[in-house]
C-alpha cells in the first residue's frame, strides 16, 4: 500500500522576499506578508499580543503596502488561521462575507 500526499489547497503558496507591509484601516501595523496565494496571505505579526486582539472569522480592511514602490493595494479579509505571531488571511474582496 502506497501513501500520497494529497494537496487540498485551491492556490499554490508563494513564499514572499520582500516584506510588505499591512495595515488596518485604524492604521494599525499587523506585520509583513510572509506568503500569498490567490485566495489569501499569512501575515508575519510584530508579537503574539497583536495576534490575540484578533478573532477567527473577523472581518478587516486593510492595506498591504509594497516594498520600494510604497503602491498600496486595499484588500477586504477574514481572518482564517492564529497560531504564536503569524495570521492568515482569505480575500473577501468581490465575495459575499461570511463569519467562520
Amino acid at each position: 500500500m502506497t501513501t500520497e500526499s494529497i494537496n487540498r489547497r485551491k492556490f499554490r503558496r508563494l513564499a514572499l522576499t520582500e516584506d510588505a507591509l499591512v495595515v488596518d484601516d485604524t492604521g494599525r501595523k499587523l506585520g509583513c506578508v510572509s506568503q500569498a496565494s490567490g485566495g489569501g496571505m499569512l501575515i508575519q505579526a510584530p508579537s503574539q499580543a497583536l495576534v490575540d486582539t484578533l478573532d477567527i472569522g473577523e472581518e478587516l480592511h486593510v492595506t498591504v503596502i509594497e516594498p520600494g514602490s510604497q503602491t498600496q493595494n486595499k484588500i477586504d479579509v477574514v481572518v482564517r488561521y492564529k497560531e504564536k505571531d503569524m495570521v492568515g488571511v482569505e480575500f473577501v474582496t468581490g465575495k459575499k462575507k461570511t463569519k467562520a
